[in-house]
């Protein structure tokens, strides 16, 4: 069902992944750099961030402010109070914050499904704030050392856009075999692959807003611990309560093992295409334009998750279609 209030929405970037991966590298290229967007930068602490005091402009408490309109700012235990304080800061002349971005580190170690969470069951949060990617980094170099971790699988597993960094320090060979495990782990984000994080961040979050690329012909066997992905997709529409029963049904008998799920629903007799987001036990879906005239509508969804029940979500999908032969 559409927004009400999408208008009000601050769109939000979480940056992760796993310790000396490149993040703060990252956020240095963007904090200085003069691109013509306001940026909140959350941050868990500014020590590593070695902002250019020529920069700033003004520096109080937990804030810093840039001469390129950005803001950088620590969070300082809950997340939720941080976002919530960066609203209510007084501002100079009396003028409200004005954010075109929030861009949120999160540490090396994190898995960012809570943080998903928090915009999805955080009703102050989800009113002004809105999560349009997850952005990890991958250190190319370290890679299989840190994917020996559960929560670096999970941090790739829940992106939309995978930076593969320091790629220099990989071989051709090596940087295959790389890519290939990451579409094993998650076989819709994005790579990019660079070195020395010299990529314009400015410029990836806004081109890349959660849209959902072509699925595969068929899903990835789990390689790395127990993550795998499963992918469906159909041309033929959706009973829209069948779907909500069917989505339900997952979550209940899944719950936390469903890492991620995404992609558009077409649902019989909406004019508009649906996207459909989840994180664990909680998902949402929502209006998200008209479809492109130039693809037919169609399903695609990907579920990424540990030892995912591949039957409940084949025959569910396959029950949820309009007149399904069963």
């Amino acid at each position: 069902m559409p927004n009400p209030t999408l208008a009000l929405q601050t769109p939000v970037t979480l940056l992760t992944g796993w310790l000396g991966a490149g993040k703060t590298t990252l956020l240095n290229h963007l904090l200085s750099t003069d691109h013509g967007t306001r940026y909140a930068i959350l941050v868990n602490e500014f020590g590593e961030i070695g902002i250019d005091q020529r920069l700033i402009v003004r520096s109080e408490d937990n804030l810093v402010e840039l001469a390129n309109g950005c803001v950088c700012c620590t969070i300082r235990g809950d997340l939720v109070q941080s976002l919530k304080r960066l609203r209510e800061k007084p501002w100079p002349w009396s003028k409200p914050p004005q954010w075109d971005r929030v861009v949120i580190e999160t540490t090396g170690i994190a898995e960012p499904a809570p943080l998903l969470r928090t915009f999805l069951v955080e009703d102050d949060i989800a009113t002004y704030y809105r999560v349009q990617s997850v952005l990890t980094l991958v250190d190319a170099a370290n890679a299989n050392a840190a994917m020996q971790h559960n929560s670096a699988r999970e941090q790739i597993a829940l992106a939309d856009v995978l930076v593969i960094n320091k790629i220099d320090l990989a071989s051709t060979t090596a940087l295959s075999t790389l890519q290939n495990a990451l579409r094993e782990i998650n076989p819709t984000a994005s790579l990019l692959p660079t070195e020395q994080a010299k990529l314009p961040l400015h410029t990836i979050v806004e081109a890349h807003s959660r849209e959902l690329p072509s699925l595969p012909s068929q899903s990835i066997p789990a390689q790395h611990g127990d993550i795998q992905s499963y992918c469906l997709s159909s041309a033929q529409p959706l009973d829209e309560l069948k779907t909500k029963l069917w989505l339900d049904t997952c979550v209940q008998q899944m719950g936390e093992n469903l890492i991620r799920y995404k992609g558009f629903l077409y649902i019989a007799g909406l004019p508009y295409r649906c996207v459909l987001q989840g994180v664990y036990d909680l998902y949402s879906v929502e209006a998200h334009g008209h479809w492109p005239a130039t693809l037919p509508p169609k399903s695609e969804l990907v579920f990424i998750g540990h030892n995912l029940d591949r039957q409940i979500l084949q025959r569910g999908f396959q029950a949820a279609l309009t007149d399904a032969d069963l």
